[in-house]
């Protein structure tokens, strides 16, 4: 019987998944990002934390 979905692992899941989209839109080498791109994924990662159900999937 599998156990049922934590919250965490929600959460865990939206983290992945925006840094997997940031790293193909920005690149891998995070020391090359402009401020503006980490700008927008550190308010996408709190906003995750927040509510992990608005990361959209692709």
């Amino acid at each position: 019987m599998a156990s049922p979905t934590q919250p965490a692992d929600l959460i865990e899941d939206a983290l992945a998944r925006l840094d997997a989209d940031a790293r193909r839109q920005h690149g891998n080498d995070q020391t090359a990002w402009t401020p503006g791109a980490w700008r927008e994924h550190l308010l996408d990662l709190d906003a995750a934390r927040l509510d992990p159900g608005w990361v959209i999937t692709s």
